[in-house]
């Protein structure tokens, strides 16, 4: 697959001069050594595995270095480095954080190399785990802390790039929205589309259910690699928040736990491991608000917590007949979440509204978008529809109804409405909308929206 967006990060790193130290960290698949790569074609590379011991790795790294340079043999990874550092070549490091399991004190020498060689170091790491590289980087006890020059932390593509990207795969808008609700905006999973090709809920059954499954077990070895021995409680509450148990009380009751023992795991998710976010009610202060909901912020975490985690015995049972059926009956619900948060950042991309989020109270009223100005006292009221059939008048008196719920400048404000469905709307409906002055977007709207 081509090389998509990443324009800014290319150009940054192409325009180092002299010496350098940079850090590159995202989750895995999400193109780090594909960037680095395409900016910096003749950077000598290094991979650091997790599973061998020094000599080997040392071996590998020499005979890499072989096909650029000559250099003398050693089974010392610090004098490989040490031997590079004073080289004056750019020196690209993946998978940095593995470095410390090879050998107790290695990352002590890079720190000692670094001061010692800084004016002649060009030096590019890498890192997959957020945890870890957030340690090795940005602790004050680490022996890297202060050492970094730069740090890019290379986020998923967005909506419109995987739209973009998938458009020129032949898929439309609608197939665009069903693929990022489960892959996200990795490219890896992108280029592995492009060679497997299908409908989205053929590829999809197809990594994550019919054997061989490919993707099945992909989220359980990112997380448990990254988290460690506790993973299974990390698992439980991204499954409970998979599964719509989005309180801190209902979370402790699906677990069966006191929420002071879910309370450390449920902040190291957010903190540590940036994997859930919590929101609030757009018209509360996010920071005093108590009616406060946790949410998965990575789409493809959120998919194998869902599908995946929470029924894996029968899929490890062969029961795939049934898994596939719950696959199916729950999917457009599933991507009806997903088609909300999109609609959501199609307004904030294309109107002047200050906040824009989603709104609820404890009775368990929603709203899909409330949009505020508060210079002008406007707020702007939104429903969105993921089904198949165009959609009718209801809809809006529905949006009419719960509109009265929201206190902000009530009796002073100005309103106005959007109406978001993926199938249309019927003729009435968008009759009597265009006579009363409702916006309305179909989903091709929400993606020149998202676009700008």
């Amino acid at each position: 697959m081509k090389f998509y967006d990443r324009e800014k990060e290319v150009e940054f790193l192409r325009s180092l001069q002299g010496s350098f130290f940079v850090a590159v960290v995202g989750r895995r698949r999400v193109g780090k050594t594909r960037l680095v790569n395409e900016a910096m074609p003749d950077r000598i590379y290094l991979f650091v595995p997790e599973d061998k011991e020094e000599r080997m790795t040392a071996s590998e790294w020499s005979e890499q270095i072989k096909k650029t340079m000559p250099m003398p043999e050693s089974g010392d990874i610090t004098e490989i480095l040490e031997f590079l550092l004073q080289s004056g070549k750019v020196v690209f490091i993946d998978e940095f954080q593995n470095l410390a399991k090879i050998r107790k004190g290695i990352i002590s020498d890079m720190q000692r190399l670094v001061d010692t060689h800084k004016e002649r170091a060009k030096l590019v790491i890498a890192g997959s785990y957020v945890s870890i590289m957030k340690k090795i980087l940005t602790e004050a006890k680490s022996p890297l802390f202060g050492r970094i020059d730069f740090t890019i932390k290379l986020r998923e593509l967005d909506f419109a790039v995987v739209a973009r990207i998938l458009g020129e795969m032949g898929y439309g808008v609608g197939e665009a929205v069903e693929f990022y609700s489960v892959l996200g905006g990795m490219p890896k999973y992108y280029e592995i589309l492009e060679k497997a090709g299908g409908s989205p809920k053929e590829f999809i059954e197809r990594m994550f259910i019919d054997e061989p499954a490919p993707f099945r077990y992909e989220g359980e070895m990112i997380l448990r690699n990254e988290i460690g021995s506790a993973y299974r409680n990390y698992f439980s509450i991204l499954e409970a928040i998979a599964t719509g148990k989005s309180t801190m009380n209902e979370i402790s009751n699906y677990l069966g736990k006191e929420q002071r023992s879910v309370t450390k795991y449920l902040d190291s998710l957010i903190r540590d491991y940036e994997l859930v976010r919590r929101k609030t009610p757009v018209t509360e202060d996010f920071r005093r608000s108590k009616n406060g909901r946790y949410f998965i912020v990575n789409p493809f975490f959120r998919f194998w917590s869902y599908f995946v985690h929470r029924n894996i015995s029968m899929l490890e049972e062969g029961d795939t007949e049934r898994a596939r059926e719950v696959f199916r009956k729950g999917f457009n619900q599933y991507v009806s979440q997903m088609f909300e948060e999109l609609a959501v950042n199609a307004v904030k991309a294309s109107m002047p509204y200050e906040r824009v989020g989603q709104w609820w109270n404890r009775k368990g009223e929603e709203i899909d978008i409330v949009a505020l100005n508060e210079r002008k006292k406007e707020i702007l009221f939104g429903e969105v529809k993921w089904t198949n059939r165009p959609v009718g008048w209801n809809a809006v008196e529905e949006l009419m109804r719960k509109k009265e719920l929201v206190k902000w400048h009530n009796g002073e404000r100005r309103e106005k409405f959007l109406v978001v469905s993926k199938s249309g709307f019927t003729k009435k409906c968008l009759e009597r909308m265009d006579d009363e002055g409702i916006m309305h977007w179909e989903m091709e709207d929400v993606g020149r929206g998202i676009r700008g």
